[in-house]
């Protein structure tokens, strides 16, 4: 890295957290650096050396005209299409897409974690229909219909969240918007900020703050509308597009005026591009030389058609970027002038050149010295791992050379470890996830160990390793995992650091209530400032529910509303549960529901307990049904839901079940909340055993039950359950000491009589632990139900 200047000069950073933008300057004022602070004491920032070329141009192209509820717009995905074809000219990847619904914007965000190289150049282009609510910019799905106040963040998508997610692995961001059309929704009110103020639906887009290094462009001023043309592009992408081709040379900055100038003038002075700039370097849209990568030629598929030479065999394990040049190259294939005849189906063909991916375009020419950097990137994907999913990806493409016109048959083998650990929405990820409670921790421990072994270079794996141990209970050794996949630049192991100084704490004292730690807040902070949609929820939900100041919950209802834009369930649920909460300060139950219902419509078994709650207690005006709780929270439990269980269990005592009160399955239940950690599942059997003496049970089993209980953190129940153990035997204290002791391995008869022999067990047993007897029988069976947590931990990454 370069050596800082001593003049940093902040810049506006569209995260809202607190890492910290900069530019670093020379004595000559000649910008060297684009710093981010990742937010982590000790660790370097993140920062974009500008005198090195840029790794990447990518172009993320949308198009939206076929719409469902609203009108629709002829010219709109017309105008993407002619926009992508000028960058693929121009040396960019494009990534373009058509016809949108909200699951598909989803998607397509999501993709820009894996197809962005860390230090591009990114331009978004998005033709459509877009609207402002309460000052800020939305950009409307094809089935975006806002029937409901709460419809915002299900019905649109907000720009500010796409140049988040793009400024955090870019160099730097130019955004262009044909979309400023008539408003499709002009007497409806949304909710859009915490306070859940409607504000209504308006013309047009809003003036935009821009991140660092970044130019929005507006077809029209703000608040105005955008003409769609009389021919078959827009007068904006129409007059922009003339520009790139005329003035190849010229920097987009300087384009603008021709093409506001343009616009202004083919529109009869009714229409005015508009922009907000940080750019702090040049951004060209063409070649500064006029020219292309590429030679092109459009006979080439033509090629020796009648000499097929043999299908070329591509065989590895599946990687974000797979090396095949190498496999290109033999006696019967000379790399001059090797042409690429057909795309792969299920991926692209890449080079790397003078340090920057370039996507091949069909029938170019590759240069010799291109065989060593030929790259097969699969698309992007996210494959739910373990259900019926394939082992291998196969693809094909096919090249042309002196021998003839081959087929390429790619197979890559999944790794083991990705199948059995990989994690979703992992932006340096291969696409095949699983979720904590599906990792079976012995094939992954198998599988993730040796990929390590083979591949200790490898990031990915690294942080898989520490899933699999996070998911063990083994602290220590995920945190060493985890910090090897820091060091080697694995975006997701800052969430995995800030998870593990949580864990820490729950391991052994349940479930945490209250804020965690500076530390760990600091490296969910690293992870936003790098995109990580996991990072948004962890460091949102702190700031939200735990907040210093009021900005910093603006903050935290900011991060969980931009990781809900890449459709991520867990803050849907945060969102939901926090509207709900009646001792909230933004109390909406309206609100939070149509959260809630967002997660479980995604089979999110978080969500779906959340809906149980809601129709155990008739909240949100939803009328009271047990039944249906019940079968949610089977469904949740089934899924490895924490807290489900307990909540059947309530449901089993409190007779509201057509089945009436049944205090064994109660028990049942609530002893399967506590096995997960959930110190109320304990207390409440102990509560039940104690008072409705269900069969099979003894005063000694409520004894161990709210021990266990009253060693873990949540105060709450720890009160209840040490209640119970003040009023409660000394035969049922004593024996739920045996019982303990039972249950961590000694050889003792439970008789609820703690006499020498007793004792002398108990002490050999707690020598070898490096305790001595405690005086009281309370503090006795204490000592012992924290050896029990300490020795059987629960899955703390389940919470």
């Amino acid at each position: 890295m370069a050596r800082l200047g001593s003049l940093l000069i902040a810049g506006m950073l569209g995260l809202v957290c607190s890492p910290v933008a900069a530019v670093a300057q020379n004595s000559t004022s000649d910008v060297q650096l684009i710093v981010r602070s990742t937010g982590v004491s000790g660790m370097a920032p993140v920062a974009f050396d500008l005198n090195q070329k840029s790794t990447q141009r990518f172009a993320l192209i949308l198009g939206n005209g076929d719409y469902d509820n609203v009108g629709d717009l002829p010219n709109a995905v017309a105008d993407a299409r002619l926009l992508a074809q000028t960058l693929r000219q121009s040396d960019y990847t494009v990534s373009e897409h058509y016809d949108l619904n909200k699951r598909g914007f989803e998607a397509v965000m999501r993709e820009m974690l894996f197809e962005v190289e860390f230090g591009a150049e990114v331009l978004v282009f998005y033709a459509g229909h877009g609207v402002q609510v309460g000052g800020r910019n939305y950009i409307l799905p094809t089935d975006s219909n806002v029937t409901s106040v709460y419809d915002l963040p299900f019905e649109t998508v907000s720009l500010q969240s796409i140049l988040a997610l793009a400024s955090s692995r870019a160099r730097s961001v130019v955004a262009i918007l044909d979309s400023c059309r008539e408003n499709p929704f002009p007497d409806k009110e949304l909710s859009v900020n915490l306070d859940g103020v409607p504000a209504s639906v308006r013309n047009g887009f809003n003036t935009q703050e821009s991140p660092i290094n970044s130019l929005i462009v507006f077809s029209t001023s703000p608040g105005a509308v955008a003409l769609d043309g009389v021919g078959d592009n827009s007068p904006f992408t129409e007059a922009m597009v003339e520009a790139i081709s005329a003035r190849p040379e010229a920097s987009f900055d300087d384009l603008l005026k021709d093409i506001r100038r343009n616009v202004y003038q083919s529109t009869g002075q009714r229409q005015l591009p508009w922009q907000s700039s940080s750019l702090i370097e040049p951004v060209y849209l063409a070649r500064q030389d006029g020219q292309t990568a590429w030679r092109v030629d459009t006979a080439a598929a033509n090629v020796a058609e009648g000499q097929k030479a043999l299908p070329i065999a591509v065989t590895g394990t599946l990687n974000p970027k797979v090396r095949v040049g190498l496999n290109l190259t033999s006696q019967d294939t000379s790399p001059a002038g090797l042409t690429l005849l057909s795309h792969p189906s299920a991926g692209r063909i890449e080079v790397q050149r003078e340090g920057r991916l370039l996507e091949v375009p069909q029938n170019a020419t590759l240069r010799a010295d291109d065989m060593a950097n030929l790259y097969y990137r699969p698309a992007s994907q996210i494959v739910h791992a373990g259900v019926g999913t394939a082992g291998t990806l196969s693809d094909r493409f096919d090249i042309g050379s002196v021998s003839g016109r081959q087929s390429v048959d790619v197979a890559l083998t999944v790794d083991p470890c990705d199948r059995e650990a990989g994690d979703h929405l992992d932006p340096e990820g291969v696409g095949f996830a699983v979720y904590p409670n599906e990792i079976d921790l012995e094939a992954a421990l198998e599988a993730c160990t040796a990929a390590v072994a083979g591949d200790p270079k490898s990031g990915r794996f690294q942080y898989q390793l520490g899933r699999v141990f996070l998911a063990s209970g083994k602290i220590d050794a995920a945190e060493a995992a985890y910090l090897k996949a820091r060091d080697l630049g694995h975006t997701r192991a800052f969430q995995g650091l800030g998870l593990l100084e949580i864990a820490r704490v729950e391991s052994t004292k349940g479930r945490l209530s209250g804020r965690a730690s500076e530390r760990a807040i600091s490296f969910f902070a690293a992870g936003v400032a790098r995109g990580d949609p996991y990072a948004y929820h962890s460091l949102g939900l702190q700031l939200l529910r735990y907040p210093t100041s009021g900005t910093e919950q603006l903050r935290g209802f900011e991060l969980l509303s931009r990781a809900l834009e890449l459709g991520h369930t867990f803050s849907m649920n945060a969102l939901g549960l926090y509207f709900l909460d009646e001792s909230s300060a933004h109390y909406d139950p309206k609100r939070g529901l149509r959260y809630l219902q967002g997660s479980a419509a995604r089979d999110d078994i978080y969500g779906i307990a959340n809906m149980g709650f809601v129709a155990a207690n008739g909240l949100a005006g939803e009328p009271k049904d047990a039944e249906l709780a019940r079968e949610l929270f089977e469904q949740a439990a089934a899924g490895g839901h924490p807290t489900a269980p307990t909540s059947l269990g309530r449901l089993y005592i409190g007779g509201a079940l057509q089945s009436g009160a049944d205090a064994v399955q109660a028990v049942k239940w609530y002893d399967e909340g506590l096995k997960r950690g959930d110190s109320w599942g304990g207390a409440n059997a102990a509560w039940v055993i104690t008072n409705r003496t269900p069969a099979g049970f003894a005063l000694h089993d409520a004894a161990v039950r709210a021990a266990k209980s009253a060693t873990l953190r949540n105060p709450q129940a720890r009160k209840a359950a040490l209640d119970i153990l003040t009023g409660l035997s000394a035969k049922a204290l004593d024996g739920g000491a045996q019982a303990l002791m039972r249950d961590l391995g000694v050889d003792i008869e439970i008789d609820g009589s703690f006499g020498p022999q007793s004792r002398q067990k108990l002490e050999e047993f707690l020598h070898v632990t490096g305790r001595s007897i405690p005086a009281s029988r309370q503090d006795r069976l204490m000592v012992l139900a924290q050896i029990f947590w300490e020795r059987s931990k629960f899955r703390v990454d389940l919470f």
